[in-house]
């Protein structure tokens, strides 16, 4: 619960459960502040619009070359995950560090010289492959090594650290942040972060919001490796999961497209193009043993991510209204692979905004 008289600490809401929220989140608490989780779906739901759950999950950063902000995200969280699976199994922390290659099915200029395209070259020390170690039909390929992760044991994973450090949890679904600022179970909250992803486009009003239907397939087994293909326009992945004998299988990103129904083309057509990248876990009739297929939505935005804080008072919302909202989503499909970076540029705007206002919110 939040603290109160003079040892009383900043409480703050933040609106959503997926990777984004639940690490921002935890870096919250991680600075001192009381937190409380706001969220209509958690780790384990299978609602089709709680995208963290259905995403491919992954460390494969796709920014362009001059993108240095997202960059920067990626490669924050890849060396805390770095250090983490250093200290927790797989089976509880969801995440492993597992051999991968990236084939590509064409001579292109990016298969030719991949060191001029892809900015984590150095990082992840990719090597590479001669014609004479791939399959058949493929162009050019790296091989690196990087993280898989497992969704659901990775989002229970910072869930629970995040209740073990003292967040309190709420199951809403959040139309309005003012309204949900005004019940008395959440009084004295003096900020909001909106990680609503998504959501996020009707609760602020934020037109630039739009959905990037995606579609996987879990099947039996576990592949001996993180596969990615590269064709025109498209990508095929193989992404094993940690804690469990299961493997992913991907994708397709469809812009503006709200169906969350799986389609029996698309699935068929990943079958195909993930064939030759995981031979190991084909049957004697040459065919995937499939357990399920998902669909999710990516929270896109155009114009890329929204990070930033607004101030409020009195007079623009009324009493109820929070002191501050610090929004952060708009993260389309670096997620995961941002997640860390992200959540502490959020969380660096709000320790900022707390110095410069201490003042302000101190006598509350």
């Amino acid at each position: 619960m939040a603290s109160t008289g003079a040892s009383r600490r900043p409480h703050v809401l933040v609106l959503g459960a997926g990777v984004i929220g639940l690490q921002t989140a935890l870096e919250l608490l991680e600075h001192g502040l009381d937190v409380t989780i706001v969220a209509k779906s958690w780790p384990g739901n299978k609602d089709p619009h709680y995208t963290s759950m259905r995403s491919g999950a992954q460390w494969r950063s796709n920014p362009a070359m001059e993108d240095k902000v997202q960059q920067d995200w990626d490669r924050q969280t890849f060396n805390h995950w770095s250090h983490l699976v250093k200290s927790v199994q797989p089976e509880e922390l969801g995440i492993e560090l597992k051999p991968a290659v990236f084939y590509w099915d064409n001579a292109t200029p990016e298969a030719e010289h991949p060191e001029d395209f892809i900015w984590w070259s150095k990082l992840l020390a990719f090597k590479i492959i001669s014609a004479s170690a791939m399959p058949a039909n493929f162009a050019a390929g790296i091989a690196y090594e990087t993280f898989s992760v497992s969704p659901s044991l990775y989002l229970q994973y910072l869930c629970s650290t995040c209740v073990k450090l003292g967040a309190q949890r709420y199951t809403q679904d959040v139309l309005a942040i003012a309204k949900v600022c005004s019940e008395p179970r959440f009084a004295g909250v003096l900020g909001v972060v909106n990680c609503t992803g998504l959501g996020a486009g009707k609760l602020v009003q934020d037109t630039a919001v739009f959905p990037t239907r995606g579609q996987t397939i879990i099947v039996k087994g576990k592949a001996a490796r993180i596969a990615t293909r590269s064709g025109d326009a498209w990508e095929a992945l193989v992404i094993p999961r940690p804690g469990a004998n299961e493997t992913l299988l991907g994708g397709c990103k469809i812009a503006n497209d709200w169906s969350t129904d799986p389609d029996d083309r698309t699935t068929q057509i990943i079958l195909d193009r993930c064939q030759p990248l995981a031979p190991e876990l084909l049957n004697a009739n040459g065919e995937f043993e499939v357990l399920s297929v998902q669909v999710g939505l990516r929270p896109s935005r155009h114009g890329g991510p929204r990070i930033e804080i607004e101030s409020f008072d009195k007079d623009n919302g009324g009493e109820a209204s929070p002191k501050f909202v610090c929004h952060n989503y708009g993260h389309h499909s670096a997620g995961f692979e941002g997640s860390v970076g992200v959540a502490r540029t959020a969380v660096d705007l709000i320790m900022k905004w707390l110095e410069t206002n201490s003042r302000t919110w101190k006598q509350l």
